[in-house]
């Protein structure tokens, strides 16, 4: 069974029917979700009723991205994990290409494609190639839709998520990434393979860096490669994306937020 976590404010009933209508299309049914909301419980409670699919509706009165999937996390059923947002969607036959992929032993986290139909894009420029155990660098370009985890040959997927991090706390971004990185040093594989298999809407501004999420990113490139390399790969980053950073003035803010965390 496949178990996918949703953290919600149910701020959009239109994008929770369009995720719930492709759930409820899904041409392998053995799946659960567990929906954590944090807000507007009524409003989720009402939709959900709508509809056939398992589901386990669990009301959180505190705010938090990490904290919300790490709550999610202890009531897991499903031998696969995933993490939805409630924007996206999935193809059809998504659920039914996880479960026959993952009847290979050697598999144990894969990461895959997810691209906005409607503009006709990917978020990022995908490899073409299948990559067996991706490097830490690689582990960046995860997003957090695109992870799927077989929890029975991971079961420390248990650790989950650094509170300090992702929407809703200090540092808005990296939660995903930090996961990943704690359990590829824990000895895991993680695997990325170029398929298809959810569809998510892209902000024109995805790539541009304001002041709160460029500050995050200091305290992320040290919280996953410690003080000396995380500078380098940081002073890096800020190289290579310098004409997308909104402020200027917010990478002085940067430095200053790697170095006192």
């Amino acid at each position: 069974m496949i178990s996918l976590l949703l953290p919600t404010l149910g701020t959009s009933q239109q994008d929770l029917k369009q995720l719930f209508n492709s759930l409820e299309s899904q041409t392998n049914q053995d799946f659960e979700l567990i929906v954590i909301s944090q807000d507007n419980h009524n409003v989720i409670n009402t939709l959900l009723a709508g509809y056939s699919f398992s589901f386990n509706h669990i009301e959180l009165d505190k705010r938090g991205l990490s904290l919300a999937r790490n709550v999610g996390l202890e009531h897991v059923n499903g031998d696969i994990l995933t993490f939805s947002d409630d924007d996206c969607w999935y193809k059809e036959d998504a659920f039914e290409y996880i479960e026959q992929f993952f009847k290979r032993p050697s598999r144990q986290i894969a990461c895959f494609m997810h691209k906005d139909p409607i503009k006709n894009r990917y978020p990022k420029v995908y490899p073409v190639e299948e990559e067996n155990n991706i490097s830490r660098r690689r582990v960046l370009q995860q997003a957090s839709i695109d992870i799927f985890v077989q929890t029975k040959r991971v079961p420390d997927y248990t650790i989950g998520f650094d509170e300090s991090f992702g929407l809703g706390t200090r540092y808005k971004s990296g939660e995903e990434n930090i996961f990943l990185m704690d359990l590829k040093n824990k000895g895991y594989q993680i695997d990325y393979v170029p398929k298809l298999l959810s569809y998510h809407p892209i902000k024109d501004t995805l790539h541009i860096f304001d002041v709160e999420t460029l500050v995050g990113k200091g305290p992320m490139f040290k919280r996953l490669f410690g003080r000396f390399q995380g500078l380098v790969l940081l002073v890096a980053f800020i190289i290579k994306n310098y004409n997308l950073i909104k402020e200027k003035r917010s990478i002085a803010n940067c430095f200053l937020a790697f170095f006192n965390y």
